[in-house]
């Protein structure tokens, strides 16, 4: 059975909302996590094919190939990629505990770009379970992502410092900080197959199925914002403005936000991303 990983997020609904329904009659069954989870279970033949983190995605290139023109990026602030930090400015954060959420790989990577080329300064890093109150009373600072990142800076709510006082934390968009670093989008998952899996893939034509649901999504953003906003306990229009905002069909200069962020933090170990039917598109 073909195995498909989908994450529970309010930036995956427009890809997933109609899959089910187009794929009903086919051998196919779905399983859910959250990215780092995906990661892994697709890299260990858990899974078939799943959106998974663009930086693990060049690093198994060998091992994956990726489904060309769809994705999840962002031209600037992308709401659910955070820094909050105690500091007004991160470069205060130098020499400081940041806590690391454990649901993204990309994520981290990026931030650490940042730290190093934006910022100039270096942080201690700390991995820990995404849950931004302890977070915040451990450490200076706290990567957060997905769902829980949109509700917390919507919600921007006071929080405990490590000591003892309480605050309102200031909040860093790592989509808006790379924008300004680069002036380019950022990529920040990307649809993955396993190699071996490929053959199933394009006998069961999910990738036609795949894109004809996304663009069925995104023609429903509204619909999707209202049956998701109450998970949330959001406003509606604040959910529809997310999805509205990001970019799901990616184009070359999505692919140029791609590479500039692999070249920088991968360097010369990396190889090209391998895309369906095995074109390479810009990624050397």
């Amino acid at each position: 059975m073909f195995t498909i990983g989908l994450i529970d997020y309010l930036n995956t609904q427009p890809f997933q909302h109609f899959l089910a329904e187009r794929l009903e009659g086919k051998n196919v069954r779905f399983v859910r996590g959250v990215p780092t989870m995906l990661n892994q279970a697709l890299l260990n033949g858990e899974v078939d094919l799943a959106p998974i983190s663009a930086i693990e995605a060049a690093r198994h290139a060998d091992e994956v190939v990726i489904l060309p023109g769809l994705g999840i990026a962002s031209l600037g602030a992308v709401k659910t990629v955070l820094l909050f930090s105690w500091k007004p400015d991160p470069r205060e954060l130098a020499g400081q505990p940041i806590a690391l959420t454990d649901h993204s790989a990309t994520a981290v990577a990026l931030l650490k770009l940042l730290f190093h080329e934006r910022y100039s300064v270096e942080a201690e890093w700390r991995t820990r379970p995404q849950n931004l109150a302890a977070m915040m009373n451990e450490c200076q600072g706290a990567l957060v992502i997905g769902d829980a990142a949109l509700v917390e800076a919507s919600q921007h709510r006071m929080l405990i410092t490590p000591t003892g006082e309480t605050a309102r934390p200031y909040v860093f968009d790592l989509g808006d900080e790379w924008l300004k670093h680069t002036g380019l989008p950022f990529v920040f998952a990307l649809w993955a197959a396993r190699r071996a899996a490929v053959p199933e893939l394009l006998t069961l034509d999910i990738p036609q199925i795949l894109s004809a649901s996304t663009a069925d999504g995104l023609e429903a953003i509204d619909t999707l914002a209202a049956a998701y906003a109450p998970r949330l306990g959001l406003p509606v229009g604040v959910c529809s403005r997310y999805l509205l905002d990001l970019r799901y069909q990616l184009t070359d200069w999505d692919m140029e936000g791609l590479r500039t962020y692999l070249d920088a933090v991968l360097g010369q170990t990396r190889h090209p991303l391998d895309f369906l039917e095995l074109v390479k598109v810009g990624l050397k």
